[in-house]
């Protein structure tokens, strides 16, 4: 695990949107009603018991929900694209399967990244097994850096939270008429969450 997983400002940035998501949910409400009750039934029974499971009603779901949902701040949809009539349109029956088909060992992907507000910084890295090449067409913006070695985007004033990126896919060293099915997970670059996902796949 990254030492930077764990340092004080990865924490601080994952903190605000994970606090301002976790507040909204049907968790939050619930646990909070379920141990307001219980820490009257407390007072009024002078029970420490009570007491300490009024208090765990706050605390462990609240962890729960950080450690299942994590990371917080970045959401991506990824669409992939294919050449119809010369034309490049997204291609809905792959989107629907999760898949990107890897006509004559290559496609292109566009994706769509919202950024919290709340986040002062980012780290996203693609993931794909090692037959694989993954490229990043362009920069999306001027304050962001792209490392094409570790295949990692990342930004660290951030101003604009909403951008588009584009994936160039294809494999090192394609063999027409054989199926492959590998994943490409786009990972949250300090702790390694994947934050997205989807099969490359050629038929």
């Amino acid at each position: 695990m990254p030492r930077d997983f764990l340092s004080i400002a990865h924490l601080r940035a994952e903190f605000r949107p994970f606090l301002s998501e976790y507040k909204s949910s049907i968790l939050a409400w619930g646990s909070g009603i379920l141990g307001t009750v219980l820490w009257i039934a407390s007072s009024v029974l002078s029970s420490t018991p009570v007491a300490i499971s009024a208090a765990g009603m706050y605390i462990a779901p609240a962890v729960g929900y950080y450690l299942a949902y994590r990371p917080f701040g970045i959401q991506i949809d990824l669409t992939p694209i294919a050449a119809v009539d010369g034309e490049k349109e997204p291609d809905k029956v792959a989107e629907s399967r999760g898949e990107a088909i890897l006509r004559s060992g290559e496609c292109e992907i566009r994706g769509g990244v919202v950024v919290s507000e709340r986040l002062d910084s980012f780290t996203i890295q693609f993931d794909v097994p090692d037959d694989i090449r993954v490229e990043l067409r362009d920069i999306p913006c001027a304050e962001q850096m792209y490392d094409p070695e570790k295949k990692i985007l990342r930004a660290d004033d951030v101003s604009v939270y909403r951008f588009s990126i584009v994936l160039l896919v294809y494999f090192e060293e394609y063999v027409a008429g054989q199926t492959y099915e590998y994943p490409l997970k786009i990972r949250d670059g300090n702790g390694g969450k994947p934050i997205q996902s989807i099969d490359l796949v050629t038929r």
